[in-house]
């Protein structure tokens, strides 16, 4: 008895000591971001007043909206950087506890996660971005309505479109795994394709903007990842003895 919990006292002081190290990078990530920020900031504003047709006047309600805009982007650009270190104390806590195929998997998985993440990023910042600021931007002035928008929300529209892709692209690394520990199989993916669809069709629905061209922009490669998934279960699950 005093061995185990003795054993979980030392899982628990090398959690926090995982914990404590990712803490530290990501702190210190960010302030480097810091330096850096202001560029990609000028960087994005930049495409939002590209469109002579479509003018998008930038403005600033808060005395201090152009500065958390610049915070926003530090953060999430220093989550970017920093996860190699956060992933490797996240894998250095787990690893003991896998198999050595399973560790094989995580070892393969990583890169190929990191450019799932960076695909659905691209994809976002240059497709269905573009897109979806001119559909509106379109509608709007054909109206007659001069379009103002403020620092924050412009790199929020930015980020809210291309982080949800970037997560979404990682659908067929997330069901590798559970193909290779055997939670799922290709047969059972296609047998609830139709209600896939219809899932598919409501998260597309609550990523996208409401409007028929952005949830079809969203929903298409959505569903291609699905179905690329079930090639990837088929392909790499676990066979049968």
């Amino acid at each position: 008895m005093l061995e185990k919990q003795q054993s979980v006292l030392e899982h628990l002081t090398e959690l926090r000591r995982r914990i404590i190290y990712s803490v530290v990078a990501l702190l210190v990530t960010i302030t480097g971001c810091m330096f850096y920020s202001h560029r990609i900031f000028i960087y994005f504003l930049s495409t939002a007043t590209s469109d002579p047709k479509a003018p998008l006047i930038i403005v600033q309600n808060a005395m201090a909206d152009a500065f958390m805009s610049e915070f926003h982007l530090a953060v999430i650009a220093a989550i970017v950087i920093a996860s190699p270190v956060l992933i490797y104390q996240l894998v250095a806590f787990v690893l003991p506890a896998l198999r050595e195929s399973e560790k094989r998997l995580l070892y393969m998985g990583l890169p190929f996660a990191t450019g799932m993440f960076l695909a659905g990023w691209a994809f976002g910042w240059y497709i269905v971005v573009p897109l979806t600021k001119n559909f509106f931007l379109t509608l709007s002035s054909s109206a007659g309505i001069a379009n103002h928008i403020t620092p924050n929300a412009y790199i929020s529209f930015i980020l809210g479109i291309c982080n949800p892709l970037g997560i979404a692209f990682e659908l067929p690394l997330v069901v590798l795994i559970l193909a290779r520990i055997g939670l799922v199989t290709a047969d059972f993916l296609a047998r609830i394709r139709k209600y896939a669809f219809l899932g598919i069709m409501v998260v597309a629905a609550i990523l996208s903007p409401p409007d028929v061209i952005s949830l079809t922009v969203f929903f298409i490669p959505l569903y291609g990842l699905y179905e690329f998934s079930i090639i990837v279960a088929r392909l790499g699950g676990k066979k049968k003895e």
